[in-house]
């Protein structure tokens, strides 16, 4: 379980940091970010890795530190799965986030946030 959480918690402060090198790494090659909206933009929106790499990098998503929350961490065999919340200094994430296992390590495949102003 440390695992799981050491890779949300890099994925989480990857995208606090703009770290595009950490995001890299530790989202999965099919990694995909599922939201409902896409600021004043209605609608479900399905993001790929390198698209979500290309917002976090021009400061679109991320660049500000957020505390984590757990709400639930579970993991059957090489699929995981955590509920957590996020708070900035100006967002509220609730986000699903799904991890997958693959030789050894543990990347991130899923992000569903829900996001609200504060």
């Amino acid at each position: 379980m440390q695992q799981i959480q050491q890779a949300i918690e890099k994925f989480i402060k990857g995208g606090d940091n703009s770290d595009t090198e950490v995001l890299e790494e530790i989202l999965h090659k099919d990694y995909q970010n599922i939201q409902d909206g896409f600021f004043d933009q209605p609608g479900i929106f399905v993001i790929p890795k390198n698209e979500y790499i290309r917002l976090v990098r021009e400061k679109i998503f991320g660049g500000k530190p957020r505390k984590i929350t757990y709400h639930f961490l579970e993991h059957n065999n090489n699929i995981a799965y955590a509920k957590v919340s996020l708070e900035s200094s100006v967002l509220r994430f609730s986000s699903l986030i799904t991890c997958v296992q693959e030789n050894g390590k543990w990347q991130v495949m899923t992000n569903m946030p829900s996001i609200e102003s504060k």
